[in-house]
């Protein structure tokens, strides 16, 4: 789905631990975090901050969990004006590339960008601490982002830390979001896909390649 959909092929660093018994190349680089078992759920967060220092080279990401599928092109071109706007803004923690923040209680226009509609969350609004896909700035992220959380507890408790800093942190977001993607993977079951966020076509096309076949 990634190489469908994002045609001009970006570095993509698979974070993980163990590696997999399959060859990882093109531009898709393997990065052993550690040991799983030194990373339960409950310390989600110090995978992340980990990953982190390991690559301190690091100043801007766009963040993905392993169960977001991308479902239309992205726009690329997108993703390089708003990682350029958050390299001259600092303050912007996040920027929202999917529709998280556009649909976000609150959410008002900020300003125009190139030919996108730049939109800012209501400090007080849920889920600012979203992990929907977004480019993350390492240095404000560090500011929140706490060890000894689940990822849940990231977007539920780092929203509060994040909403206290008020006036230094922003998280923004566009009304022509560039990205999107479905959660293939929900209700807790590892072994059932969610299609209902796919394409047709596509869909189609991944049942005929055995994609979906679960054992």
């Amino acid at each position: 789905m990634f190489d469908r959909h994002w045609y001009e092929q970006p570095e993509v660093i698979v974070a993980g631990f163990s590696a997999p018994d399959f060859p990882v190349a093109g531009h898709y680089t393997w990065h052993s975090i550690g040991k799983f078992e030194d990373y339960p759920v409950n310390k989600w967060s110090d995978a992340v901050l980990d990953f982190l220092d390991q690559r301190p080279e690091i100043e801007r990401f766009v963040l993905m969990l392993e169960d977001y599928w991308i479902v239309r092109r992205v726009n690329h071109y997108a993703i390089d004006i708003l990682t350029d706007y958050m390299a001259e803004h600092p303050e912007v923690i996040k920027m929202d590339l999917c529709a998280d923040r556009l649909y976000a209680l609150g959410a008002r226009d900020y300003a125009v960008l190139d030919w996108f509609d730049l939109i800012i969350s209501d400090p007080d609004s849920q889920y600012l601490m979203s992990l929907m896909t977004g480019i993350w700035n390492v240095s404000a992220l560090r500011r929140v982002l706490i060890r000894g959380e689940s990822p849940w507890q990231v977007e539920l408790e780092g929203t509060p830390r994040l909403a206290a800093l008020r006036g230094e942190l922003k998280v923004m977001g566009t009304r022509q979001w560039p990205l999107r993607h479905t959660l293939a993977l929900r209700d807790g079951n590892p072994a059932v896909y969610k299609e209902d966020g796919i394409p047709p076509a596509t869909l189609m096309d991944l049942k005929m390649r055995g994609f979906l076949d679960r054992p």
